[in-house]
C-alpha cells in the first residue's frame, strides 16, 4: 500500500522516514507493541528478594529454637528438675550432715538460736523482735594449697529474704567467728551468726569460695515447735532448730 507524505501530499517509499518533497518527518503509525513482541513485566526489587532470603535464614530457625527452648523448659519444670542445677554445682544438706566442693569439706555441727550472747565484758543483743540465728561449722581443707575461710564466704536467706552476717564480738560456747588459713588436710571450727527475725520459719545457710564460682554448699535448717531456752555462764539460747 502506497504512503503520502502528510503536509504536501508526495507519494513516499515504503521505508521513507523523510518527505524529500517537503522535508517532513514521515509519522510511524505502526503499533508500539504487539502480541509477539516480549514485554518488561515488573517484580520484586533485588534488596526485597536478598532481604526475605535473610529472614528465611536467620528469623525462622531463631523462632525454631526459641519455641524449642520453652517447650524444654516448661518439661523440666513440669518434672521437677531444678534448671540452677545445669549450671551450678550445688550440695545441699542440713544439720549433722558434711559437704565438700572442689577445695573444701564442710560439716554443720548444729544451729542455735540466741536471745542474747553474754560474754566476761559485754553482751551482744540483737534488735527488737529479733533473734541470733549461729550456726557452728567444722571446715577441712581438701587441696594441696593453703586456703583461706571467713564468713564472707557465706550468706544466708531466712524465708527467701537475704539476711546480712551479723557482728558478735563474743565467742560462742568457746568458738569463735569462722575466719581463719586452713593448711592443706587441715580442719578449723567456728561460726557464723545472723540476725533474723523472730517469726523466721526455714534458713538457708550458702557458702561459695569465690563469688562468681559455680560450686556452692548450702545447709538448709527449719524452726522446730520447741521452745526450750537453754541458758549457761556465757550465753541464752533457745533451742528448737530441726533438720
Amino acid at each position: 500500500m502506497a504512503k503520502f507524505c502528510t503536509n504536501c501530499g508526495k507519494e513516499l517509499d515504503d521505508n521513507a522516514a523523510l518527505c524529500l518533497n517537503c522535508g517532513k518527518l514521515v509519522e510511524n503509525n505502526a503499533p508500539k507493541s504487539g502480541p509477539n513482541q516480549n514485554n518488561k513485566k515488573k517484580g520484586f526489587p533485588t534488596w526485597a528478594i536478598v532481604l526475605i532470603i535473610v529472614g528465611c535464614v536467620i528469623i525462622i530457625p531463631f523462632i525454631i529454637f526459641l519455641v524449642a527452648g520453652i517447650t524444654a523448659y516448661n518439661i523440666i519444670k513440669d518434672n521437677g528438675v531444678d534448671i540452677n542445677d545445669w549450671y551450678t554445682n550445688t550440695r545441699s544438706g542440713t544439720i549433722g550432715d558434711t559437704l565438700e566442693i572442689e577445695d573444701i569439706r564442710l560439716t554443720l555441727n548444729d544451729a542455735l538460736r540466741y536471745d542474747y550472747i553474754e560474754g566476761p565484758s559485754f553482751t551482744d543483743t540483737p534488735a527488737e523482735n529479733k533473734e541470733y540465728l549461729v550456726f557452728f561449722l567444722t571446715a577441712q581443707n581438701i587441696s594441696d594449697d593453703t586456703l583461706y575461710i571467713y564468713d564472707g564466704n557465706f550468706s544466708g536467706y531466712a524465708d527467701d529474704r537475704y539476711v546480712p552476717i551479723a557482728t558478735i564480738r563474743n565467742n560462742i560456747d568457746g568458738n569463735s567467728t569462722i575466719s581463719e588459713r586452713i593448711f592443706p588436710h587441715q580442719k578449723s571450727t567456728g561460726y557464723v551468726a545472723f540476725e533474723v527475725d523472730t517469726d523466721w520459719q526455714e534458713f538457708s545457710l550458702y557458702y561459695r569460695e569465690d563469688f562468681d564460682d559455680l560450686d556452692e554448699i548450702v545447709f538448709t535448717v527449719v524452726k522446730g515447735d520447741d521452745e526450750d531456752n537453754t541458758n549457761n555462764d556465757s550465753n541464752s539460747s533457745t533451742n528448737g532448730i530441726s533438720a
